[in-house]
């Protein structure tokens, strides 16, 4: 990851290991599988096998390895190359061992933030994280760890960011030499009328 000039880490964290519960769990259930499968195949001869049977045993390590990658391996893989990094300037997403890709969202861009709960991620502290200009296009930053706490400092680099109130650029809260031709319009009167 690239950082632009000026800008900061914040944050850097992976995903909670809430979803990995799940895959522990069925490699679990896929070792006692295997171990029982192996077991009856390979403890004794089975005449009603015969030859078969060290075909078979073969392809019962096939089949327990094969489910062993998909069920453990995989998952691990897919949560141990997720990032999540908060910086000065942008909230960031990387994914991905093999093919890498990252969505970054500029800070600036004036965000709707928004966290969903289960549960589970309740009792955890995680909780998805949804970021975006438009609720309909939001990032979705799931299983972020303590959510809370992330949202607060998501919301505390924002507030620190400098304010832009202008269109195209032109920041116009800095006083009346903006207007056009020294004419002053309602943006000038309303700021000369404001308190300091």
């Amino acid at each position: 990851m690239n950082l632009l000039p000026g800008e900061r880490v914040i944050v850097r964290t992976r995903p909670s290991l809430l979803p990995l519960a799940g895959p522990v769990v069925g490699g679990f259930v896929v070792l006692a599988a295997g171990g029982f499968g192996l077991g009856y195949l390979g403890g004794r001869q089975l005449p009603e096998l015969g030859e078969w049977q060290v075909v078979l045993l073969l392809l019962a390590i096939a089949v327990v390895v094969l489910l062993l990658v998909l069920v453990v391996v995989r998952p691990l893989v897919r949560w141990s190359s997720t990032r999540y990094v908060l910086t000065s300037l942008r909230l960031i997403h990387r994914r991905g061992a093999g093919r890498r890709t990252e969505h970054d969202i500029p800070l600036s861009s004036g965000l709707q933030v928004r966290t969903e709960q289960s549960l589970l991620q309740r009792l955890t502290g995680s909780g998805t994280l949804m970021v975006g200009a438009h609720a309909a296009h939001a990032e979705r930053y799931r299983d972020v760890p303590q959510v809370r706490r992330f949202k607060e400092y998501l919301g505390l680099v924002v507030s620190e960011l400098p304010s832009i109130h202008g269109i195209d650029g032109v920041d116009r809260d800095s006083g009346p030499q903006y207007s056009r031709e020294g004419t002053s319009g309602p943006w000038e009167e309303w700021h000369r009328g404001r308190p300091e």
